[in-house]
């Protein structure tokens, strides 16, 4: 019954913790409402938490009164920023769409979050209400504000993460579209900015509520924080994963049927097979610890997807599991379904385009690669789809245009070697044999054993399963790595 409730309860199944020996406590805020609002106002606030009626209080809340709980979020109503009347219906529409997709966004995909109804975050449009004051009223942690204007044929959204109990700015973004096709832009310019502002709100939680944790207290949905948290790190080493692992495992013992932490650990076990994590003295995948991590993954994500049905984690990390199994024909029919579920995830791209890779698609491969690094330019993730796009180049011989994203990939995640030697190949492919030199000298110096040939195929699927195209373009990147070697 508790997992029924967790269910229904979606977003906001944090509510329900279970707490060891004893059974189940209900961890939702109860938020007093200001009267100073408006008594219906208040009303329809507290119908949109869940509060009822009985949410309005006689009394002005006060900053600090209740504890948010984590990753509560209100994204205010964008404003339309226009010079005149003719454009101003048409700004205020898009700005509308943004907020509307925006706050959906953040609900689907912040794991155990609060996120405010937008019909509740639209009372305040045109208030200038102060942030502080909005965060205590609707026990909130965070306020989302931004604004759409343009600028001559391109749209300019700005947006800021705002801390609501100091008033301090956690992340802010400012970046240029050209106008087109409404819906298209704006679905951009949503992924984008949800991307951004999941990322910088876990990282500011897990860093507040961190000292709880090492103390040996700390939640279920703290330990996930912790462990979404510490994959997110652009540098990821066998040490980050194998930390968020332990932090999820924390959680699953103070909530087994938690899917956050279910989904959490499979995305961890997975990520350390298809990094390469677990390899003998020349580069080559240990069978049996490989094998290991994806079936304890593969049972992770059945719990996770029977106890949360469409969770989006747990669809995420079966993308990264049939892959590492080799199941690319089932993978891409599975993350074309959930593009159509989830409009632009730069992690969804990047897997349509690992899969198109590995089965000999690769020109197909380098659209979906793009369109990954279009989405989420300055994502921590950038790397694992920048090193696939140099690769993919490499394969097609154009190892010019290669060595650009194998450069960024390097300056993305400098804690993983195999981009250097990426890196290498496709500067020898290219004829600059003095700077292929060194990035493979840096390369030797962190793994000094690992064979060229295990290098080029790279560590994440089974050879046999790839196709045979694939495996003959993929000789030009052995090639390159060879000629920086010699």
């Amino acid at each position: 019954q508790v997992s029924t409730l967790r269910r229904v309860l979606g977003p906001d199944r944090g509510w329900i913790i279970t707490v060891p020996g004893r059974g189940y406590r209900f961890m939702g805020t109860i938020v007093q409402m200001g009267v100073q609002m408006g008594v219906q106002m208040g009303v329809q606030m507290g119908a949109q938490m869940g509060g009822g009626p009985g949410a309005v209080a006689d009394g002005p809340a006060r900053p600090g009164a209740c504890a948010a709980p984590l990753l509560s979020v209100i994204v205010l109503p964008f404003a339309g920023r226009h010079a005149g009347e003719a454009e101003g219906a048409a700004l205020e529409g898009i700005a509308e769409g943004i907020t509307d997709s925006l706050t959906t966004d953040l609900a689907r995909t912040l794991p155990a979050s609060r996120v405010i109804a937008q019909t509740t975050a639209h009372l305040y449009k045109g208030r200038g209400a102060d942030v502080r004051l909005i965060g205590a009223a609707l026990g909130v942690r965070f306020i989302v504000e931004g604004s759409v204007m343009r600028a001559g044929r391109r749209l300019r959204v700005n947006v800021q993460l705002v801390e609501a109990e100091t008033g301090g700015h956690v992340w802010a973004e400012r970046f240029d579209k050209p106008e087109g096709d409404v819906l298209p832009v704006q679905d951009e310019i949503v992924a984008r900015l949800s991307r951004g502002l999941g990322v910088h709100m876990i990282a500011c939680e897990a860093a507040r509520v961190r000292p709880g944790l090492e103390g040996g207290g700390g939640s279920a949905a703290e330990f996930v924080l912790r462990g979404r948290a510490t994959a997110l790190g652009p540098s990821l080493t066998l040490a980050r994963f194998e930390s968020a692992t332990a932090s999820y495992h924390c959680a699953l013992q103070l909530d087994p049927e938690d899917p956050d932490a279910l989904a959490g650990l499979a995305s961890a076990l997975l990520y350390q097979v298809v990094n390469g994590y677990g390899r003998d003295a020349r580069g080559a995948p240990l069978p049996a610890l490989r094998a290991t991590r994806l079936d304890e993954a593969a049972a992770a994500l059945g719990r996770a997807l029977e106890a949360a049905p469409g969770h989006r984690a747990a669809l995420m990390a079966r993308l990264v599991l049939l892959r590492a199994r080799g199941a690319f024909a089932d993978a891409l029919v599975a993350a074309a379904t959930l593009l159509e579920l989830e409009g632009s995830e730069p992690a969804v791209c990047r897997e349509m385009a690992l899969n198109l890779l590995y089965l000999g698609r690769t020109e197909d491969a380098v659209l979906w690669f793009g369109r990954a690094d279009t989405l989420a330019p300055r994502d921590p993730a950038r790397w694992t789809w920048l090193q696939g796009l140099g690769r993919a180049l490499v394969q097609l011989d154009r190892s010019g245009e290669a060595t650009h994203p194998l450069r960024q990939a390097v300056e993305s995640n400098p804690a993983h070697p195999a981009l250097l030697a990426y890196q290498a190949a496709a500067l020898a492919m290219s004829g600059d044999l003095a700077r292929a030199r060194a990035a493979m000298a840096a390369f030797r110096a962190a793994e000094p054993h690992t064979a060229l040939d295990a290098l080029a195929h790279g560590f994440s699927v089974p050879l046999e399963a790839t196709s045979a195209l694939y495996r003959l373009r993929n000789r030009r990147v052995l090639e390159g790595l060879r000629r920086a070697a010699a």
